[in-house]
């Protein structure tokens, strides 16, 4: 059994740029806020903050935020990491070029080449930070 290595920095992808993958257009565009329709709701819709890469689903409040991996969760209902790295990248395969390559134990492609595993963000870029947490309640 081997391994499946994605050349896609998932964690950066955007959202928006996520979602037209997955085929929808925003109905709705208002400052860095653009509204969809929920992919995996057939009733409410989810804003997504293109500043802060984050989404949130105007139906159900209590799903206030999240991430990327929060929405391939939503639409998957899969919490395997693996899983969701190639729901994701196969969505955006779709509208940009994707590399997956099939490793074998050994560290070799199916072919016989060698790959060789390195980091995709760019060592100049600084660290984005994560936003502020909120005050939780005090019991």
């Amino acid at each position: 059994m081997g391994l499946t290595v994605i050349d896609l920095d998932i964690k950066n992808l955007p959202l928006e740029d996520f979602m037209r993958a997955m085929g929808y257009e925003p109905v709705n565009r208002n400052a860095n806020l653009l509204t969809f329709k929920s992919p995996y709701s057939a009733k409410g819709n989810i804003v997504v903050d293109t500043d802060a890469n984050g989404w949130y689903d105007t139906a159900q409040p209590e799903k206030l935020y999240g991430g990327i991996y929060d929405l391939a969760y939503e639409i998957t209902g899969s919490a395997n990491r693996s899983e969701l790295n190639l729901f994701i990248a196969s969505e955006m395969k779709k509208v940009r070029e994707v590399k997956m390559y099939g490793v074998t134990a050994n560290g070799r492609e199916a072919d016989g080449n060698i790959v060789v595993a390195s980091p995709v963000r760019n060592a100049n870029q600084p660290k984005p930070e994560p936003p502020k947490r909120k005050r939780g309640m005090r019991l």
